[in-house]
């Protein structure tokens, strides 16, 4: 008798699709992390804490035709605000005032973004 059950092609074809940004475009150079051979995003496989300011990460480049694996270390700066959880045990230096970076909503009489989403219809 044969018990073998598998199917003679795939269940599922799913063409595999990197979509790192909205629209379906790959992100570049505002991905997390860019591969430094060939720019393209990368993907983390794994990360482990260091300390806790060091996190090392392993990454993989998503471009078929690179294919680069590589190791980085991701390393704590400053803070922009020290948050309400006191650390004396941590080092942690705060951002010079004038460095922080501020993000401000979009003016009313600008020009509409056509990438954004919105919930309400004209005026």
């Amino acid at each position: 008798m044969n018990f073998d059950r598998r199917p003679s092609r795939p269940l599922i074809e799913a063409p595999l699709q990197f979509r790192t940004s909205s629209g379906g475009e790959r992100a570049k150079h505002n991905a997390l992390i860019t591969c430094p051979k060939c720019d393209a995003p990368c993907f983390i496989r794994r990360s482990v804490r260091v300390t806790e300011t060091v996190k090392h990460i392993d990454a993989h480049c998503t471009n078929t035709g690179c294919g680069h694996t590589f190791g980085l270390e991701m390393v704590f700066r400053h803070s922009y605000n020290p948050g309400l959880i006191d650390r004396p045990d941590l080092h942690l230096p705060i951002c010079p005032r004038e460095l922080v970076p501020h993000v401000l909503p979009p003016s009313r009489d600008g020009p509409e973004d056509p990438d954004q989403l919105t919930m309400f219809n004209g005026g």
